[in-house]
């Protein structure tokens, strides 16, 4: 009896190491999870605390030094938690196929590494994308590139994201995008009220 649980534990990993071959051939790299999760949380966040500060300050110099700090952290966060969460349910996965003999597909440690990493280079994408009107240009300027920008950036990864899922593109770009513009404008209104509140004056 230990021998052939021994044998079903071989083959069953068998089988999962072929259908993780089979996945990397197509393309659809697990590790465009992390990749799509880094930059989506970047830019919204990115787009806040941005947008956010710069109401609240009317300076430049705050909104590029508040960005890099928060974005690297950001990233941080977003990348630890991801190798956490995809650590989790690598655990939960082998817990399946040994104890209950189900068919799932164990993520490998790589992937999970490269998940974390991913998520970590893609929030600084955003980070980038976003802050740099900001460099090369006055604060009104900066502040609607920056916006549309990442607007448009949230649409066309929704719309990937749709295709992937085999969702309509159109209605998950749009759904993306509006999750940005929604967190853009109340961190807008946020700002503005501190500035208020704290009697900021430039």
């Amino acid at each position: 009896m230990p021998l052939s649980l021994s044998n079903f534990r071989n083959e069953a990993f068998k089988e999962n190491d072929v259908k993780m071959s089979k996945e990397h051939e197509r393309g659809h790299g697990y590790s465009m999870e992390g990749v799509a999760f880094g930059l989506a949380d970047g830019i919204v966040c990115f787009l806040g605390i941005l947008i956010g500060v710069a109401e609240a300050t009317l300076d430049v110099r705050l909104v590029v030094v508040t960005g890099i700090v928060g974005g690297i952290a950001d990233a941080l966060g977003n990348s630890i938690g991801f190798f956490i969460s995809q650590s989790t349910e690598r655990g939960a996965q082998i817990h399946s196929l040994e104890e209950h003999g189900e068919k799932v597909r164990v993520h490998s440690h790589r992937e999970v590494w490269m998940s974390g990493i991913l998520s970590f280079v893609a929030t600084i994408v955003a980070l980038i994308i976003l802050i740099v009107p900001f460099l090369f240009l006055n604060l009104s300027a900066a502040l609607v590139s920056t916006f549309v920008i990442g607007t448009l950036v949230l649409f066309f990864l929704g719309r990937y994201v749709g295709k992937m899922s085999g969702e309509n593109p159109l209605k998950t770009g749009l759904k993306y995008a509006a999750l940005g513009v929604a967190g853009a404008v109340i961190s807008y209104f946020v700002g503005d009220s501190l500035k208020h509140l704290t009697g900021i004056q430039v």
